[in-house]
């Protein structure tokens, strides 16, 4: 994106560096000030993208800015999406497998014969039934 020689005045909006698509960027002859933002892929860009900004300062031009810190950079984002991305993929896996071998284990019981060792445990352990008659009323 070429924003050259338009003018432009204040701070480099941290909205620019959001645009992760861009390739190319150049701010070059307007009137920015303050530090360059370091965020995302900002820190790529050369220092022929901002020539011509004589107030502006920081990583990459050789100019220091004056409060002698290091510039602030944004919270990262990268580190929780990566920690995101892995519970994620940790949890299809679990899911995935889970399915598989519930369904392998059903078609097995289910076309080998009646599952006796099911029907025993279901008989083990007879539930009360409650029964509504045609009134509406429970039944013992």
């Amino acid at each position: 994106m070429d924003l050259s020689s338009n003018k432009l005045q204040g701070k480099i909006p941290m909205q620019l560096t959001d645009l992760t698509f861009l390739g190319a960027l150049n701010l070059s002859h307007n009137n920015l000030e303050e530090q360059i933002p370091l965020a995302n892929h900002f820190d790529t860009f050369s220092n022929d993208s901002f020539n011509g900004n004589s107030r502006l300062c920081g990583f990459p031009l050789s100019k220091k800015c004056g409060n002698n810190q290091e510039p602030e950079s944004p919270p990262s984002i990268v580190a929780d999406e990566f920690e995101t991305t892995l519970v994620w993929k940790i949890a299809a896996m679990g899911y995935g497998s889970g399915l598989v071998l519930g369904l392998s284990m059903g078609y097995i019981v289910f076309t080998t014969g009646r599952p006796r060792w099911l029907v025993k445990m279901i008989k083990r352990n007879p539930q009360k039934r409650r029964r509504i008659n045609q009134n509406g009323r429970r039944k013992n």
